[in-house]
């Protein structure tokens, strides 16, 4: 990754956590003499099961996965620690190599052996990178279905919170 992908991405990731805590300062000018909110009143648990849809327009908090909770700020991260949970097991992780160039988008290969091409690629290991620069919703109907379903990832059981 360049030097100016790299201040690019910093960039971003900076963007969001100001835009995090504005919203969380937003809520707390909101609740003005109310008693404060816990914290838990302010999330919403979805199983990722659900239309991805449902997560257009939300910030992801963390996901739950065997009852712990796993930051991930933005759905890229998302994408990330459940593709990274998912080639834990060897063979998932040769599955997806052999999908390598097979799973096509409509302008660009969603996996693929380099990253030639890609907009916002993601290493997952080496030789096989994942085309990230999606909406939220084709992001996660890309991961979830394309991605997870076509190596039979049961992520049934994993959760992710998002914020109200």
């Amino acid at each position: 990754m360049g030097i100016n992908a790299q201040i690019e991405l910093a960039k971003e990731h900076l963007l969001e956590e100001v835009n995090r805590v504005f919203e969380d300062l937003w809520l707390q000018i909101q609740n003005q003499g109310e008693s404060e909110q816990p914290f838990e009143r302010r999330e919403v648990v979805y199983p990722l099961t659900v239309n991805p849809a449902t997560f257009r327009k939300k910030t992801p908090i963390c996901l739950l996965i065997d009852e712990k909770r796993i930051v991930t700020p933005t759905w890229k991260k998302v994408f990330e620690v459940l593709v990274l949970r998912c080639i834990e097991d060897n063979r998932k992780h040769n599955a997806l190599m052999q999908l390598r160039n097979e799973i096509l988008g409509r302008e660009r290969v969603l996996l693929s052996d380099n990253s030639e091409g890609m907009r916002r690629p993601f290493k997952i290991s080496d030789g096989l990178y994942a085309e990230t620069h999606y909406d939220t919703e084709s992001l996660m109907r890309i991961l979830l279905h394309r991605i997870l379903g076509e190596v039979d990832f049961d992520y049934s059981g994993i959760s992710v919170v998002v914020r109200r």
